[in-house]
């Protein structure tokens, strides 16, 4: 049984028809009980084995973070592959013919261990001697279908940016849950996170964006730069509308081209970290080096940050045209018991970011002072500060 198929069950276990929920149990046993011996002891052998790899995740807590990474080679070294047909399941058409155990992660996380692990894959119907690496995240305490959730308006957005001719960028990574707070993320390829870019660089983006491209004005840097002015355009109304929070630099990945790309969306519509302090006040993270990059006038005056408005506004425009099919996307999950629903008015508050009130004009005009009031944002910066001194996590 594929785990994508497994993982429906629990994503979809919100249905609001309690005979429904009752009969689901019996449809998945019913589905197992019809396998034949040799699908059977794949399904077994497949499930034992990605769900040793994920209960790492939780074994790690009670080690101190200097511990973890050598933690996570011990109990890689512990697990044995049984047989050469297991696959990802975040990519089932990627088999499984090793894992590197010098190569496994702790993430950055405030309460849990998220962990990143490469396997040695090779592609189902290909040369089976052409390995590769691949990454994946395993999460132990953590809902995924959360992250299911906003991951479904992004991909909703993208398709929408995408149909009306926008050039704007969005990257919908897959995610799989597998059980009651477990699940496998995909990693999203040829990126780096911003913290773990400050780890080898005392400089903010614009320095970097020099180092990787080349000088300010040059081909490889003005196209890296036009990159990130999409991707953050994108991602900023994302952001508007499903309002994630924890927006560390661990959080927040570049890619090989300066594409952004945010992760990990534990903290949506109404809740946020620390008690739902709510420190994250600005709409988006646009934090001092980002408008650097975006804005070398510093001023909110440069052609490219008005290219980053008219962007962010005509995205805008175009998400709420379909306020309706984007609300009802999130209304759907919305008695399944996920924490981004425990506390206000979700579905009520994300309307009224739609501003259905307003003519085009007006909601352009709510745009604009969006992204000047999030421009270098005290709050932001302060949010920065916080992780480092809490969680090391590079400003």
């Amino acid at each position: 049984m594929c785990p994508k198929y497994n993982a429906l069950f629990w994503q979809y276990s919100c249905c609001n028809h309690a005979a429904f929920l009752a009969l689901l149990p019996l449809v998945r046993q019913r589905i197992i009980d019809g396998f034949n011996e040799k699908a059977r002891d794949m399904f077994q052998r497949e499930f034992d084995f990605f769900d040793k790899v994920t209960s790492i995740s939780g074994a790690l807590y009670p080690l101190p973070k200097e511990e973890r990474r050598a933690g996570i080679r011990r109990e890689l070294e512990k697990i044995e592959m049984q047989g050469d047909d297991l696959y990802l399941p975040t990519a089932p058409n990627k088999i499984v013919k090793g894992i590197q155990f010098d190569r496994g992660i702790p993430l950055q996380s405030a309460a849990k261990v998220p962990i990143m692990i490469t396997f040695n894959v090779a592609d189902r119907d290909g040369d089976q001697n052409d390995i590769k690496p691949q990454a994946c995240i395993f999460k132990v305490g953590d809902d995924c279908r959360q992250d299911v959730l906003a991951l479904q308006v992004i991909s909703l957005l993208k398709d929408i940016f995408e149909a009306v001719g926008l050039n704007l960028y969005l990257f919908p990574y897959g995610v799989l849950p597998t059980g009651p707070e477990r699940g496998i993320i995909e990693v999203v390829p040829n990126t780096r996170s911003r913290s773990q870019m400050g780890e080898t660089t005392d400089g903010g983006l614009y320095e970097i964006f020099q180092q990787d491209y080349g000088p300010v004005g040059s081909p490889g840097f003005e196209a890296a730069r036009e990159n990130f002015i999409v991707s953050s355009a994108g991602y900023a109304v994302a952001s508007l509308l499903l309002q994630p929070k924890d927006r560390h630099n661990g959080n927040l990945l570049i890619d090989s081209a300066g594409r952004l790309v945010h992760i990990d969306f534990g903290f949506i519509l109404e809740i946020s970290p620390g008690g739902n302090m709510r420190f994250e006040s600005a709409h988006f993270k646009l934090s001092h080096e980002m408008t650097q990059l975006i804005d070398p006038s510093g001023a909110m005056k440069s052609e490219t940050w008005y290219q980053f408005v008219s962007l962010c506004v005509k995205d805008y425009l175009a998400a709420r045209r379909h306020m309706d099919g984007i609300i009802n996307t999130v209304s759907m999950m919305l008695d399944c018991g996920l924490h981004c629903f425990s506390r206000g008015d979700p579905i009520g508050n994300l309307r009224k970011r739609f501003h259905p009130e307003m003519s085009e004009r007006e909601a352009a005009n709510y745009m604009i002072r969006a992204c000047s009031d999030a421009y270098n944002k005290w709050t932001t910066a302060g949010y920065d500060l916080i992780q480092y001194m809490q969680q090391g996590i590079e400003k």
